[in-house]
């Protein structure tokens, strides 16, 4: 359904069980998927793909042209999930040539009011970005980690998955998956048994121990962190070996 004051450009692709409501605008050559529901004044930019059953709110600006100024106006895109949930005023840029040319939004993920994604950010499956987050340039989020309102994270660094990280802070370090961050500057403060019981198929006690173990050398134990962290690359738990593969060269959040 279409509202009469909605604009859509002939080549945007509407599957026809969407819903463009009231004052949106839907460029040339972005995809609406079926039963996506755009409430009043959302803006989509060419280059954006929304797929099934993802409800967009009020305000919100998908797919504007990254905030980079190296970008010269090439085509990059903006892809959504399925089931998705962005609410009023979030921004959420396209990615750029250099870092891959799109900013990806896996299934399931929740972004709260007037939170922002930068170019080439990848946010994993079921995370949850609060309200008023900012995410700088190239951030990854893994699946099922949250960040509590109004946190800001610095360009190119990561939080890993099942990681969940307070409110109101600056992350300028990568938070390791299934950890527990807060503090200003941040600190590592535990294993997020919380997140891990809520997921307790994936998670049998064997493997909550690993990762406890795996805490104590990395926070506890006087050994360098470098040999621990290439201990854990070379391991058998497959969410540290994803996690640094990503890892940008940065810095581990503190004890």
């Amino acid at each position: 359904m279409l509202h009469p004051s909605a604009f859509v450009h002939p080549s945007a692709k509407i599957h026809e069980s969407a819903i463009i409501g009231p004052w949106c605008v839907v460029d040339e050559n972005a995809e609406i998927g079926e039963n996506v529901v755009l409430e009043s004044r959302v803006r989509v930019y060419g280059g954006v793909t929304i797929k099934a059953n993802t409800h967009v709110y009020d305000g919100a600006i998908l797919g504007a042209p990254p905030q980079d100024l190296k970008y010269a106006g090439e085509p990059t895109h903006l892809e959504i999930g399925e089931n998705c949930i962005i609410r009023e005023y979030t921004t959420l840029n396209r990615g750029t040539v250099q870092g891959g040319g799109c900013t990806c939004i896996a299934p399931r993920v929740l972004i709260m009011a007037y939170a922002h994604v930068g170019h080439d950010c990848r946010i994993g499956e079921g995370a949850v970005i609060a309200n008023g987050c900012q995410l700088g340039g190239h951030v990854r989020i893994g699946k099922f980690a949250t960040l509590g309102g109004t946190t800001a994270v610095q360009q190119r660094n990561q939080v890993g998955a099942y990681a969940f990280v307070g409110g109101t802070l600056k992350v300028d370090y990568d938070v390791p998956p299934c950890s527990r961050a807060f503090g200003n500057p941040l600190r590592f403060a535990s294993l997020n048994l919380h997140a891990l019981r809520l997921h307790a198929d994936e998670f049998p006690p064997e493997r909550i121990a690993f990762f406890e173990r795996a805490f104590r050398e990395l926070y506890r134990s006087k050994r360098p962190a470098a040999e621990v962290i290439e201990e854990l690359k070379k391991g058998p738990e497959p969410l540290f070996q994803a996690f640094f593969d990503e890892h940008w060269g940065g810095s581990l959040v503190r004890p």
